[in-house]
């Protein structure tokens, strides 16, 4: 909750450049552009890399602590985030082995100097999947470890990968560039409710990007992934046509979601206009998750000596993925179709894994270097996740009786060959265009930027869910809960009643305001607090269920004139249709000699 769609001109102090952050599951990047040139939106690549990676439009959503006090102390440290993350976990981790052997060879008299004891600290990744909503599906985030929280380990990766934003800009743009002059973009899944994208508002704050002393101060624009990804594909790839009337399905198939949106064109010629048609759906199934089943399928081809040796030794993990990052990418190729693939195992397990073997007294393998992996497993590997993101992808052609003339497939697992063929064979007779731009996991954080510069593209959107909030109303004998049952002030009150805002399904226009009047429930009261909950049914009645959820909570500080008392009346405004919901209290009959006043709001 909070505010999401200004207009540059919004504040005194009109920004300067324009960047789109997309802090994504297993990768993150950003882009920007100055207002002076619109059209020319650029995508940074150059990451600090130590292992040989291949130059890419974003690095690696990973970040690297280190306890300060020794083990146990639970003050985590902060040490390095991306590429180097890794590396650096990797390189205390050779240290921490090599003082091990070093330990065992005093203990046995050799003599050796003995070192300093290194620490192995704690590589975290998938981070951003903790922020997903629970019912989306089965989370596979780095488990945190005691005393460190999501928020820390979010907030102290924006920092750093705002001070490389900022020194980029200002080594394209002037060193006198600073982040006063930043209009920052930062994009969410869709399917993330308003409580996850008011995190992540809270920690580019607590990151210094926007608000505060240094910060910027021109309001945080919260872009919707998908829609982001289709005007970035409208402005980039004309040859699909796109006239007025026309359907059109974006399929953002990240690292860790895949979100559905379907929108239909409503102008071209002057202006690019857009409205969302169907609700937005997702799940996660992205490329992650193709990785969790390789490594399901390493357990199941190499046996219990897997998991103890990744247990004793944590870069093994690391080193594997490494090379199954690889793997995944080539996979689909049709040059390979039905080649095996052979994945070259870290010297750690190879001896672990040969050792498990002698000592099962099973028959031993010719060699334990390489693991062979067949096109068959290939496919077993990825096609229950493949499978979910085409059933997403049907459910919403369903919909519309396959009337879509373009489907855009854009995010990180897009650049898999395997996953493109499965999309166009199962759809090709159902859409006319089947779409992916290049390098389509720079999409989002280009369409970011583009949205940014023109924000009515979008013109309307539809509610997930029914949104209201926890209200107070008279107890109905006949049809009320005995246990909601409230005395206030000598009168029966219903105690949990739903006040609906807006149904799930209904169209909401970007600027459609919705507003409802208020008046506090008992005497002496200074402020009023709304609760503000979710629903998957479109008429609920109660805000306890089992398909109610509580969003957030929004205070209202009516303080300032309490002379009427229970006579006054707060009118509270929400805008559902924006990318995040934005909330307004006025004083109706109060403050200000009767006039309407804007009021104090706290979101929470």
């Amino acid at each position: 909750m909070g505010s999401s769609r200004h207009h540059v001109t919004d504040v005194l102090s009109e920004p300067r450049v324009i960047v789109g952050l997309d802090f994504g599951t297993t990768y993150s990047g950003f882009a920007y552009a100055h207002v002076t040139k619109r059209d020319d939106i650029f995508t940074h690549y150059n990451y600090a890399m130590v292992g040989g990676e291949k130059p890419y439009c974003k690095t690696l959503t990973g970040s690297y602590y280190k306890e300060q006090g020794g083990a146990g102390s639970r003050n985590w440290v902060f040490k390095s985030w991306g590429y180097p993350a890794r590396a650096e976990f990797e390189r205390d981790f050779q240290a921490v082995r090599r003082h091990r052997i070093n330990s065992k060879k005093n203990a046995a008299g050799v003599g050796l100097e003995d070192p300093i004891k290194p620490s192995l600290g704690h590589y975290i990744t998938r981070v951003k999947l903790h922020l997903a909503p629970p019912k989306s599906g089965k989370l596979s985030a780095t488990a945190l470890p005691e005393g460190l929280k999501v928020e820390q380990v979010i907030t102290d990766y924006l920092r750093e990968m705002g001070k490389l934003i900022l020194k980029t800009l200002q080594q394209n743009y002037g060193e006198q560039l600073t982040k006063q002059a930043i209009q920052w973009c930062v994009t969410v899944p869709s399917i993330w409710d308003n409580s996850a994208k008011q995190k992540m508002k809270s920690f580019m704050v607590a990151a210094g990007l926007v608000d505060g002393v240094d910060g910027s101060p021109h309001p945080l624009v919260i872009v919707l992934e998908p829609e982001a990804a289709s005007f970035h594909c409208h402005k980039t790839m004309n040859e699909t046509h796109l006239q007025a009337g026309d359907k059109l399905l974006v399929a953002d198939i990240g690292g860790g979601t895949a979100d559905i949106v379907v929108q239909e064109v409503i102008s071209t010629e002057e202006c690019y206009r857009v409205k969302e048609i169907t609700k937005s759906s997702g799940a996660l199934c992205g490329g992650t998750y193709v990785d969790a089943r390789f490594v399901d399928f390493l357990h199941e081809r190499i046996g219990p000596c897997l998991k103890e040796c990744m247990k004793q030794n944590p870069s093994v993990y690391t080193n594997l993925i490494k090379r199954w990052e690889e793997m995944k990418l080539s996979f689909g190729d049709p040059s390979t179709k039905d080649e095996s693939m052979d994945i070259n195992l870290p010297n750690r397990l190879v001896s672990d894994w040969e050792k498990y073997d002698t000592e099962k007294g099973g028959p031993l393998r010719d060699n334990y270097d390489d693991l062979e992996v067949s096109y068959a497993d290939m496919q077993r590997i990825f096609d229950p996740v493949i499978e979910q993101n085409l059933q997403l992808i049907n459910e919403q052609l369903v919909r519309l009786k396959d009337n879509v003339k373009v489907m855009v497939v854009v995010g990180g697992f897009a650049g898999s060959q395997y996953l493109m063929d499965s999309i166009k064979k199962r759809f090709a007779g159902r859409v006319s265009h089947i779409i992916s731009p290049p390098n389509p996991g720079s999409a989002v954080c280009q369409g970011a930027v583009a949205l940014a510069l023109d924000p009515n593209v979008i013109v309307s959107r539809i509610a997930r869910k029914t949104y209201g909030f926890l209200c107070v109303r008279p107890f109905e004998e006949d049809n009320d809960k005995p246990e909601f049952k409230e005395w206030v002030d000598g009168v029966a009150k219903c105690n949990n009643r739903f006040s609906i805002y807006v149904r799930k399904g209904d169209p909401l226009d970007v600027d459609h305001c919705i507003s409802k009047t208020h008046k506090p429930v008992y005497t002496g009261q200074r402020t009023m607090k709304f609760e503000l909950f979710s629903s998957e049914d479109p008429n609920p009645r109660y805000t306890i269920g089992n398909r109610v959820e509580k969003e957030g909570e929004i205070i209202i500080d009516i303080s300032g004139d309490a002379m009427l008392d229970k006579d006054r009346q707060v009118k509270l405004s929400l805008y559902f249709g924006r990318s995040i919901l934005e909330v307004k209290a006025e004083a109706m009959n109060f403050m200000a000699g009767g006039k309407r006043m804007e009021l104090p709001v706290e979101v929470f």
